[in-house]
């Protein structure tokens, strides 16, 4: 290596041609992860600008690596001309940040400051997640908590800064004192519990177990949006001035007026949306929080991301109303395999399945089972279909492979 970059900033090192050379292109790849190899300390300023360029790129797709340095040597000219006459240096800092400010706004992207100021989604108040919750809460942007009792509760805001839970309880959200407006109101679902929740706009979402989602008390601004983790089905009431966005932690999805269910659940390797009717649009989050490309789905449609890959992939989806069977208390599957069917199943009602080593999840089975049911008729009606024995111990399940029955011996 010519240079000792040991001492190079993160600024210093977006200045160096050849840094960005091997970031954009590869060049002297072996020789870069070497010197990092040997200097350790400089990682952090690497994976920095590593982010930067990355920023750059996703806001670009269109333009070619070359494209890219000439993007950066536009800025390097723009802090050229602005450092002359100056001799402090955070000035020539935050003039390099603002050229990029302005160049990423010419090339279409929303402005630099969202790298340090959002997160990839919305930093939610609760600090449990669904998943380890023991009780269905509703959660105000003020951080006050309210239990949800009822196994299957119901909250409705009316518009006018009230909610009723299960037509019981009336919270006046006029007299919460709220010292953050960026936080939002929370509804957390344990496994093994639903919810069903009407928004300011009348917008219908049902929550199923072990799912989280923050809402506002009333929409503002250009656009109505909530956050998700976990599973729920929405009917969007139409509004064509106000597009609707629902957020997981990897998409976002864009709505005007629709039916649809999203499976976001972070334990599971793909993020679902399966489109009922209308129209939405599937779009990657990026890791500063904003959006790329554009998957349009039509009705009976699914769009499955992969978590690993970061791919949208799109087809048919037939039987649609399989989807959103759980928010009636059945589950139709056709051609899943017994795993995810019992990933489902040990959300829905809170157990943990075991399984003998040497007994494969992968067989695809398909069927109905009335989620009404106790957990141990459902899995006696899952052993005819999946072909599997059981034995309950508490919270736990366990599975192995059903034995065949040997012929007597005459």
């Amino acid at each position: 290596m010519e240079k000792n970059y040991f001492n190079f900033s993160t600024e210093e090192l977006l200045d160096d041609r050849k840094f960005v050379a091997w970031l954009a292109r590869g060049e002297n790849h072996k020789e870069w992860e070497l010197y990092l190899a040997e200097h350790p300390e400089i990682k952090p300023r690497v994976s920095k600008a590593r982010e930067i360029l990355n920023l750059l790129r996703d806001q670009t797709d269109h333009l070619s690596d070359e494209d890219l340095l000439e993007i950066w040597k536009s800025i390097e000219i723009f802090d050229t001309q602005t450092r002359r006459g100056s001799r402090k240096i955070w000035l020539r800092v935050l003039m390099r940040y603002a050229a990029l400010f302005f160049l990423l706004l010419f090339v279409g992207s929303a402005s630099f400051w969202i790298i340090y100021q959002h997160q990839k989604t919305y930093s939610y108040i609760s600090q449990t997640d669904s998943g380890s919750a023991k009780q269905s809460r509703l959660v105000l942007s003020n951080g006050k908590t309210v239990d949800l009792e009822k196994k299957n509760s119901r909250i409705a805001l009316n518009g006018d800064q009230k909610i009723m839970i299960d037509n019981e309880k009336e919270i006046d959200l006029s007299q919460e004192v709220v010292t953050d407006d960026s936080k939002m109101n929370e509804v957390v679902i344990p496994f093994g519990k639903k919810s069903q929740l009407i928004l300011s706009d009348g917008t219908k979402v049902w929550l199923n177990a072990g799912s989280r989602m923050a809402f506002p008390t009333k929409f503002k601004g250009k656009k109505r949006e909530v956050f998700l983790e976990g599973e729920a089905y929405f009917e969007v009431t139409h509004h064509k001035d106000l597009p609707f966005y629902v957020n997981t932690s990897e998409l976002s999805v864009k709505v005007l007026g629709t039916r649809f269910n999203i499976t976001a659940y972070e334990s599971d390797q793909h993020t679902e949306t399966v489109l009922l009717e209308g129209k939405v649009s599937v779009s990657e989050r990026s890791v500063f929080g904003l959006v790329k490309g554009e998957t349009i789905l039509s009705p009976n449609q699914r769009a499955s991301y992969d978590h690993a890959d970061r791919l949208i992939t799109v087809k048919s989806e037939p039987d649609v109303e399989f989807s959103i069977a759980w928010t009636e208390g059945w589950f139709k599957f056709s051609q899943q395999s017994l795993k995810e069917v019992m990933n489902k199943l040990q959300r829905y009602y809170n157990v943990h399945f075991l399984f003998d080593p040497e007994f494969s999840t992968a067989d695809l089975i398909s069927g109905k089972l009335d989620l009404k049911e106790s957990v141990d008729q459902v899995m006696v009606a899952l052993s005819d279909v999946a072909n599997i024995q059981f034995r309950v111990d508490g919270d736990k399940i366990y599975v192995n492979k059903k034995l065949s029955v040997l012929p007597m011996r005459k």
